[in-house]
């Protein structure tokens, strides 16, 4: 859409399904249901809840750390995070929606964009999908599963149109109604507007969405910038959200951390998970296409000290080269305590496309096909399916971790 061109309303269909890892296990295990529950990677104390079923919510327990949320709900069922499980049931869902269009963007395992085509942007019958879709989630993909779903002209006000109303609702936000819709939020209930930006907004006498709504496109330009520009247009109904950004690949980082369990914290311990957060990040690495030319580990001790160490280096993809380079950083460890956090990352990446020759030494060409031919394994029999025998004993530390997403909103100044 132009932004020179008017707005119209009912262009998108903005699907959010409500707690959704924690409703998918109250579907599964029909026991919890009606109780609070909360799912995280680690469900010790020092773990964190990433999803809280509306029963949790409803007495005060949301994300954040399990010590603390015992304290708000002392019944809290906390569950460990079983993404397979839930990208299962992801792929019902999408499987739901394509029943009913095919026009549609996965915006995040639990997020859906669905563009109504020209015959279907009426009240009427946008409406009319929105109840079906609910109905047949219920009855196809779990009796159990709720969604809200906004209805609007674009992405960014469909989705600030659901939110208005969960779990289960379903909000229509006409062009027509944006002054009393704004009039009635905070400025951190729009998306993308944290309490940082919103400190800034203040010092311009912008203390609320309708203020920020009123100020033309010249002084959101001189406050903001050329995200200012956007924000005027985004907030009157305008699809400038519908592209996707690819960022220099130097400006990105793959990796990955894991709070280690008791039975883990110790060098040896700390090592295989490790070994295993390598192998996770070196698969993301190649899978995106990249390679890295810069290495950190990160360890916490449990006497609050801490070992953090970053270096450049030659460029690598696969997995072996990576291990190196982190061992030969580790190297200057002392290991002072009992460690309880580890976490490796590469950076500095450029597309492999661009680079990709073969090397004169054979070790590293050998290292690199046998990284794809795991990646290859892994793929069709499932993650960790084969691996190396350092990391056989690690079990169920470092799981795979839920791909959350959202849509991109956010200013950066």
């Amino acid at each position: 859409m132009s932004i020179s061109t008017q707005p119209k309303d009912y262009n998108v269909l903005f699907l959010d399904m409500n707690s959704f890892f924690a409703s998918v296990e109250q579907q599964v295990q029909p026991t919890l249901r009606g109780l609070p529950v909360g799912v995280a990677p680690y469900t010790g104390d020092s773990g964190c809840i990433i999803a809280a079923s509306y029963e949790a919510k409803f007495k005060g327990a949301k994300i954040g750390r399990i010590k603390d949320i015992k304290r708000i709900c002392p019944d809290i069922k906390i569950l460990p995070a079983r993404p397979a499980l839930y990208m299962l049931y992801h792929k019902e869902i999408r499987r739901v929606i394509e029943k009913f269009t095919p026009f549609y963007d996965t915006l995040s395992i639990d997020e859906f964009a669905i563009h109504l085509t020209p015959q279907d942007q009426s009240r009427e019958k946008a409406v009319k999908m929105a109840e079906g879709l609910k109905r047949a989630i219920k009855e196809e993909a779990g009796d159990y599963l709720k969604c809200s779903i906004g209805i609007s002209s674009s992405t960014f006000l469909a989705k600030m149109a659901g939110e208005r109303q969960k779990p289960d609702g379903l909000t229509v936000l006409e062009l027509k109604n944006l002054r009393e819709f704004y009039s009635e939020l905070k400025l951190t209930d729009l998306v993308g507007i944290s309490w940082r930006l919103e400190a800034q907004l203040n010092k311009f006498g912008i203390d609320s969405p309708l203020d920020l709504f009123e100020k033309s496109v010249g002084e959101l330009i001189g406050i903001l910038n050329h995200w200012g520009r956007l924000w005027y247009f985004r907030l009157r109904g305008h699809e400038v959200d519908d592209f996707k950004v690819n960022p220099p690949a130097g400006g990105k980082t793959i990796g990955h951390s894991c709070v280690l369990a008791p039975e883990f914290r110790s060098k040896e311990g700390a090592m295989a998970v490790l070994r295993k957060l390598v192998a996770k990040a070196g698969f993301r690495l190649r899978k995106g296409g990249y390679q890295a030319g810069g290495v950190s580990v990160v360890i916490n001790f449990l006497d609050k000290t801490s070992f953090h160490l970053t270096k450049k280096c030659q460029y690598f993809s696969d997995n072996w080269s990576f291990l190196d380079q982190i061992y030969g950083l580790l190297k200057s460890c002392l290991w002072q305590s009992r460690p309880i956090l580890v976490a490796v990352s590469s950076f500095n990446l450029r597309r492999s496309e661009n680079f990709d020759q073969l090397s004169f030494l054979r070790d590293i060409e050998k290292a690199k096909k046998l990284s794809e031919t795991l990646d290859d394994l892994s793929e069709r029999y499932g993650p960790e399916s084969i691996c190396q025998a350092s990391m056989f004993n690690t079990g169920e530390s470092a799981p795979d971790r839920i791909p959350f997403g959202r849509p991109r909103y956010d200013i950066r100044n």
